[in-house]
């Protein structure tokens, strides 16, 4: 490599990963699925724990970090 391509390089270097947060509602089933294609995508990268929402107890929010495409 030569050092002009070192010092560009340098000067521009390639961009920081990206990405994105989402608070998501929805059943367990709902949840699941999602969670799985994030997964098989290679996209998630951080779940919280579901949280219960207070009116409906059937359905849960979680807070997730998607690396962007």
């Amino acid at each position: 490599m030569s050092l002009r391509s070192l010092l560009r390089t340098r000067r521009h270097p390639r961009p920081a990963t990206r990405y994105v947060d989402r608070h998501v509602i929805g059943t367990p089933e709902e949840l699941g699925v999602l969670m799985e294609l994030a997964t098989e995508r290679g996209l998630l990268v951080f779940a919280s724990v579901p949280v219960p929402l207070p009116d409906d107890p059937t359905r849960f929010r979680r807070h997730l970090r998607l690396r962007t495409p």
